[in-house]
């Protein structure tokens, strides 16, 4: 019994929420069914501004986004997206029917994680998706780990009775642990950022 609880909770940590945009029903309809069987928590919206609402609601992990939308098209939704504190961190992948380069670019260069090209494959569209969301675990990991790691340096240097100043390549001053700011007498905020040999 332990094990079947173990699984369901592990199912339901890999449950992520999606969010496919496009002004076209039939695109959206053949998406979302593409989608529905990987498990993960579907929205929709069929322009950029309510995208934009349900995306900063949602929070999704992913959003999928059409290009050409009447009004708010999609590189302009990605913008404000990146610009928004509370939704920069959501990755998103472009659709489009546009083939040159120069708009794959700039799917790119407005934040873009990826770009697939209409009419897509369900099996590249769902590839991709699960290729995303594994590499954003990652990092979100990778992130957590070294905050702790930091977390606990800190703790360690503070804790040592030598006194120790940690210096960048040139030189400057980046951290002082306690001992250090004791034995020397400068006071930590006033050395930061300053070259050690120039510090009285």
């Amino acid at each position: 019994m332990d094990t079947d609880k173990n699984k369901t909770a592990s199912q339901q940590v890999a449950i992520e929420s999606l969010l496919l945009v496009d002004d076209n029903p039939i695109n959206l309809q053949i998406l979302y069914k593409t989608l529905e069987p990987t498990g993960h928590r579907l929205h929709v919206a069929k322009d950029g501004e309510t995208a934009l609402a349900i995306a900063r609601e949602v929070k999704p992990f992913l959003i999928l986004l059409d290009i050409m939308m009447p009004g708010m098209d999609g590189y302009e939704v990605c913008q404000a997206l990146k610009k928004d504190p509370e939704t920069a961190h959501i990755a998103v992948i472009f659709l489009s029917a546009l083939e040159d380069s120069a708009a794959k670019v700039k799917g790119f260069a407005v934040g873009g994680v990826d770009y697939i090209s209409k009419p897509f494959q369900a099996d590249e569209v769902v590839a991709r998706v699960s290729n995303h969301i594994k590499i954003h675990r990652l990092e979100t990991e990778l992130a957590r780990r070294n905050s702790e790691l930091e977390s606990e340096n800190l703790q360690i240097l503070n804790a040592v009775s030598e006194g120790i100043i940690g210096l960048d390549k040139d030189g400057r001053v980046l951290l002082m642990n306690p001992a250090a700011t004791a034995i020397t007498g400068w006071a930590a905020a006033d050395c930061f950022g300053e070259l050690l040999s120039t510090i009285e």
